[in-house]
């Protein structure tokens, strides 16, 4: 039919569907399935039918970072980091990807889910500190700073790389001002210390996320407490479902959420059906 829905009404258990072609559908049984992002003027006509929402915002989004050196290593990969927002509690560790336009991967795509809301009141402009070495703190890896410069002074700072990938490690270097010939024994404590902080606490200014057509899924929609969870029937309009990303459901990956859409749709239809047999 490909036709956008205008209105939707109901009257003496029975609904009339109003699309913006001018025809008008008779239903015994509606199930809304407009996605995470719908129209606002849609958000009206459920507000008619004393339904409330959640404003929906993006999830599942990477951090852009404009005219920021550390894209110049798209497609380095590390497998564990750590990411805080600044001013938040939002942390999260694990895999971090670089790429043209900032950072992405599992740890970003679930610091932006659980901060969906937060990020947004931000206008997704924030501090994050990365720790590419979670393992570690500035007071341990000052001591292995010692420690190597105790057992192999004439050994090259470049050739100690404590398994990052070798473009991060030499970048991390060129930054701290480390050049790649100098050598533990040469190496200035000012340097040191500028090293040991863009390991455990590399802090990047983000401005700005993916587009809403890049985005995975949206956080918010019609609330649960308004929907019988055994059958995503409205507690407030009999025969009227619901399923998928209109609902104020969003998993921390893509996956999950794929799966709510299809088993809330086959819960939302196979309801009716069994109920008229």
């Amino acid at each position: 039919m490909n036709a956008e829905v205008r209105q939707l009404t109901t009257s003496n258990g029975q609904w009339t569907v109003t699309l913006a072609n001018g025809q008008v559908l008779s239903a015994d049984y509606v199930c809304l399935a407009s996605g995470g992002y719908p129209k606002a003027s849609m958000f009206a006509w459920l507000q008619n039918l004393g339904h409330q929402f959640a404003e929906p915002v993006p999830s599942l989004f990477t951090f852009n970072l404009p005219r920021h050196p550390v894209t110049a290593l798209m497609g380095v990969s590390v497998e564990k980091a750590r990411v805080k927002i600044e001013g938040s509690k939002l942390v999260e560790e694990g895999p971090v990807l670089i790429t043209h336009w900032g950072l992405s991967g599992p740890a970003i795509l679930r610091l932006s889910a659980w901060g969906a809301r937060e990020l947004s009141v931000k206008g997704y402009q924030f501090k994050a500190h990365v720790s590419w070495l979670p393992d570690f703190n500035e007071q341990s890896l000052k001591e292995n700073f010692q420690e190597w410069r105790r057992l192999h002074p004439a050994k090259k700072v470049l050739n100690q790389n404590p398994g990052l990938p070798a473009r991060l490690w030499q970048f991390l270097l060129e930054a701290a001002g480390v050049k790649e010939d100098l050598r533990f024994a040469d190496l200035p404590a000012k340097a040191e210390n500028a090293l040991i902080r863009n390991l455990v606490d590399y802090v990047v200014e983000v401005s700005g996320k993916t587009t809403f057509k890049e985005e995975f899924v949206t956080a918010g929609g019609i609330q649960l407490s308004e929907v019988d969870a055994n059958t995503l029937m409205s507690k407030k309009q009999p025969n009227l479902f619901f399923a998928g990303e209109v609902l104020d459901v969003d998993g921390i990956t893509g996956g999950f959420n794929f799966q709510h859409a299809w088993t809330s749709g086959w819960i939302a239809q196979g309801l009716h059906v069994t109920d008229r047999i």
